[in-house]
């Protein structure tokens, strides 16, 4: 499990101090994008590095508590490791604990050879299981 922490700006809410939902699926992305790094393996880098892409190719949220101006949440991003996809789930929390949304992403595996899904390289997937030790 990884942990981001997210600050409401006045520039992600609506007029009435209510962060405007795009910004919040925007945030999973960001925790998601930091925890890839954190793990060694950049979504920038992975065509060079490992030969694939990882299109998006399903995402969803669900909001149990309003977020405003200011609140600072705590993503956690949690990964699940299928044969030829990647799934990050994520969980926002408020600071006082309170859930603020849950959300997904899916990626799928795909070759930048021959642009057909593949499995999941054994270098990602040891990157990404690294915190289950």
């Amino acid at each position: 499990m990884y942990e981001y922490e997210w600050k409401c700006t006045w520039g992600s809410a609506d007029p009435m101090g209510i962060a405007y939902y795009p910004r919040l699926i925007d945030a999973n992305h960001q925790a998601g994008e930091e925890f890839m790094d954190e793990h060694g393996v950049a979504y920038w880098d992975i065509p060079d590095d490992l030969g694939i892409h990882l299109p998006l190719v399903a995402q969803g949220t669900e909001f149990k508590k309003p977020v405003e101006v200011a609140d600072v949440l705590t993503i956690t991003v949690t990964p699940e490791l299928g044969n030829k996809s990647l799934r990050l789930e994520f969980e926002a929390t408020h600071e006082d604990g309170a859930p603020a949304f849950e959300g997904y992403e899916q990626h799928v595996a795909v070759s930048i050879e021959t642009d057909k899904s593949v499995e999941l390289p054994d270098e990602l997937r040891e990157a990404l299981s690294s915190d289950d030790e």
